[in-house]
């Protein structure tokens, strides 16, 4: 199991509050963070490395947006 850190991000994408949680792989570590993300977007870190990043209500993802991967 790794170690991952999910934050939650305000409407300006600043860290809200962050969570740190034991999982197996990245899929599992996005599985956590989307199961959080119905009122605020999160971003699923392993160590400093970036692994997602889910919007609120787990919207679609645009590459015009700052905020979508």
């Amino acid at each position: 199991m790794k170690r991952y850190r999910i934050c939650s991000l305000d409407l300006e994408g600043h860290i809200r509050f962050a969570v740190e949680l034991a999982c197996r792989d990245d899929l599992h570590a996005l599985s956590e963070g989307e199961s959080v993300s119905a009122q605020h977007a999160v971003e699923i870190w392993d160590g400093a490395r970036l692994v997602a990043r889910v919007k609120a209500g787990n919207a679609a993802l645009d590459a015009q947006d700052q905020y979508s991967l």
